[in-house]
């Protein structure tokens, strides 16, 4: 058990990782004022169902937002196709093992299948996780394990809400978490008798939906033995404290870190991200700016301000439609407009230049295509390798930070849930790893499919000229290749004893058919000796009786 001397530490902890947060609040808060509205509470604080667009007057960062976030995630997270594979490690030593090839197909497909249930709704947490990475720099996922029915818990979480810290290796493995549950849910989770003196007094006064702020404590644990399964000895600590009071509600642990952190791009030395959105946050500001003055400008050139003589109107001046002004007939003065000489069409090609700037900054040029309504299907996919290998760097950081430990994370949990096929006995020792075959991951790898086919097209010729150019390269062992590089499960190829047994069979095939055609051409020339053999007879008994 967790002392109370633990306990100060973790929230004195907590205090000081926020303090280190502090700087990053207001960015974060200016940032989502104009990229993510819904999310902009760190600074300023307002009530749920709030108005979060009055700073807004042009939403197309919020849209190019929106589109990344989306792009993503049908790059890297579709859940209509297989975005991943699992593989042995020292996949050379499998390649033929056919039983090995079927596990690893069946856990793959049990993964993505938990992924697109329904009841997991893990394409809305995504989604949410990555319009926060694409505004915010830095985005967190929990995955939980729930104990009254099967399946994976995903929640996305409010960046304002955690607090981190990087281990030796720049790796992420601790994760303080500040939320806000009521009293009623704390009840249903922990039960009463974990509740802390002034929780219990909310509850004994049926105070039962008023919330209690709560800190999560989740951190790699020193103290393993490996001896015990107790939930207290597992690698990854987790503690909810009262942080008021400095209670402990539960103490546990995780086998696997449960929050994924990521990170759009790191400066050295700084803990979170930096994302497109804080690029572009001077062009978006100053095309806010602009809208703002071009609207007054407009409404100045529809409903002009007026010239009025001080001393020519009779009463007050009625702009409205069918309004009546009267003034003296002898003055001679007349309401005339203000003409202010704005150039509205200078506004509007500065705003367009923003607007193009912005979703250039967030690589909607790249993922869409523009300007070219007629291109052929080869034109297609090599502009789309070209342009999705400009997101190289992203993918690698997310690869590393979040697939990669989601589906970790993942597999643990349904191998502790009984819910993976058991693996056979030859690869039950061997270690698994994660293969990406999304869109995005497969463009990466087309560079060097177009190296194997470029080879390709000059062998052809030269082959013409030296036969023995061709004998070079390794026909089946190319194909497996770039079916590996274009996501092609191993399940529909052929292992090389399969190959080699119907290469052996055609060969073995092919004497058989030599044989017998030797065979019908040995009777062919037998039967033809015996003919003539019989013409010569015939000929000399006829030449005997003649």
């Amino acid at each position: 058990m967790i002392s109370q001397e633990q306990v100060i530490h973790l929230v004195k902890r907590k205090g000081k990782l926020k303090a280190q947060r502090g700087t990053w609040e207001s960015h974060w808060q200016d940032l989502t004022n104009f990229v993510l509205p819904n999310d902009s509470d760190f600074n300023l604080k307002r009530s749920k169902g709030d108005k979060r667009t009055t700073l807004v007057y042009d939403s197309t960062a919020i849209h190019a937002n929106e589109m990344l976030a989306a792009g993503l995630h049908g790059m890297l997270t579709n859940p209509a196709s297989n975005w991943f594979s699992l593989r042995i490690k020292d996949n050379d030593d499998f390649s033929d093992n056919a039983e090995a090839k079927q596990w690893l197909e069946e856990t793959t497909n049990v993964i993505l299948s938990e992924l697109s249930a329904p009841a997991v709704a893990f394409p809305s947490h995504i989604h949410e996780y990555y319009l926060s990475l694409c505004s915010i720099g830095t985005a967190c996922m929990f995955i939980g394990e729930p104990t009254k029915r099967e399946g994976i818990s995903f929640r996305a979480i409010h960046i304002d809400e955690i607090f981190i810290a990087e281990n030796a290796d720049g790796i992420i493995d601790t994760v303080f978490r500040c939320f806000k549950m009521s009293v009623r849910q704390i009840v249903q989770k922990w039960g009463e008798k974990s509740l802390s003196p002034r929780i219990q007094k909310m509850y004994e006064n049926q105070e039962f939906d008023k919330e209690v702020e709560l800190l999560h404590c989740v951190y790699p644990r020193d103290d393993i033995d490996k001896g015990k399964k107790a939930a207290t000895m597992l690698p990854v600590a987790s503690v909810y404290i009262d942080e008021k009071e400095k209670h402990v509600l539960a103490e546990g642990g995780f086998d696997e870190m449960p929050f994924m952190v990521s990170r759009w791009s790191k400066t050295v030395g700084e803990v979170f991200g930096r994302s497109p959105a804080m690029t572009a946050l001077p062009d978006i500001k100053m095309l806010q700016e602009i809208m703002k003055t071009t609207i007054k400008a407009a409404q100045k050139v529809v409903d002009p301000p007026l010239l009025v003589p001080d001393d020519g109107v009779l009463g007050p001046v009625r702009t409205i439609p069918g309004g009546l002004n009267y003034y003296r007939a002898s003055s001679g003065a007349r309401i005339e407009p203000l003409l202010t000489g704005g150039n509205i069409g200078l506004s509007y090609e500065m705003m367009n230049d923003l607007r193009e700037r912005i979703r250039t900054t967030f690589f909607l040029d790249q993922l869409q295509f523009q300007g070219a309504p007629r291109m052929t299907a080869t034109e297609v996919v090599e502009r789309t390798e070209r342009t999705l290998r400009l997101l190289g760097p992203t993918l690698g950081r997310l690869q590393s930070e979040f697939l990669g430990p989601m589906i970790e994370r993942i597999y643990g949990v349904l191998v502790r849930a009984g819910r993976l096929p058991e693996p056979p006995e030859s690869i039950a020792e061997q270690e698994l790893k994660i293969e990406y075959v999304s869109p995005l991951a497969r463009a990466q790898r087309q560079t060097e499919t177009q190296g194997i086919m470029r080879t390709l097209e000059f062998v052809g010729p030269i082959a013409g000229i030296d036969p023995q150019a061709a004998q070079i390269i390794k026909g089946a062992d190319t194909v497996r290749h770039i079916a590996e590089l274009n996501g092609v499960p191993p399940i529909l190829l052929k292992s090389n004893d399969e190959l080699m047994a119907e290469i052996q069979a055609q060969q073995e095939a092919q004497a058989a058919q030599q044989q017998m055609m030797q065979g019908a051409q040995v009777m062919e020339m037998m039967q033809k000796g015996a003919n003539v053999a019989k013409t010569a007879g015939e000929a000399g008994l006829n030449l005997v009786q003649g």
